[in-house]
């Protein structure tokens, strides 16, 4: 899963309350509104004009294995009791790679600290050694399930078999067309000698890093 911000301007006033409902499903394919949808109720941005709700959500990175798929979503606000209900809207989610070579070959480890949109909403991906080919258990305890842990078999010596410039793949998602910004966290980690190990971050001389999902 990753997180996800969603923006409602309150339209004309008197909104008590606004809840965000969505669900998803693969390219092509219709919502299904049928109760089982994921909810969340919106919280006021303060000193806004008119005033701003934002929610966060929690949506896959694969479905059915695909790392493209379809968000739905729609606001229910509450005015004077009544429920009222926006139009629905539909958004592709896409997944881009973001690459880190290491030509030095001090690193064991890289992870992308991202969020889409801003940083309201922030996630993390374990990126993966090409060249490295672990078989691993999905299961474990410190593995993800969608495919994005491995940081138990970063492992100083399995590491050095894999030979210079050394490539690291994350991948980041949202919606197509939105601006992605991320950070690397570098790690040295289950080196022979325990006082060489470090973390350290690039964040492009503190002006971030950032790509637009197409």
């Amino acid at each position: 899963m990753f997180q996800l911000t969603k923006t409602w301007a309150d339209q004309e006033p008197g909104v008590e309350m606004v809840e965000i409902r969505y669900t998803w499903s693969g390219v092509g394919e219709a919502a299904r509104w049928n109760g089982q949808e994921e909810s969340e109720v919106m919280s006021v941005v303060p000193n806004t004009t008119p005033r701003l709700r934002q929610g966060v959500i929690e949506i896959p990175r694969y479905l059915d294995m695909n790392d493209t798929y379809q968000l739905h979503y729609r606001f229910v606000f509450v005015r004077g009791g009544r429920e009222e209900f926006s139009p629905i809207f539909t958004e592709e989610i896409v997944a881009h790679e973001v690459p880190y070579i290491d030509t030095v070959g001090r690193i064991t480890e890289v992870r992308l600290l991202w969020s889409v949109n801003g940083w309201t909403a922030q996630n993390w991906t374990q990126a993966k050694l090409e060249g490295l080919n672990l078989t691993t258990n999905e299961m474990r305890a410190g593995h993800d399930r969608e495919g994005e842990g491995i940081a138990d078999d970063a492992m100083y010596e399995l590491i050095r078999t894999v030979p210079l410039p050394r490539r690291y793949v994350a991948k980041v998602w949202g919606p197509r067309g939105a601006a992605v910004e991320y950070v690397y966290q570098l790690l040295r980690t289950d080196s022979p000698i325990p006082d060489d190990d470090f973390v350290t971050w690039d964040n492009n001389q503190t002006q971030n890093y950032r790509v637009v999902l197409s």
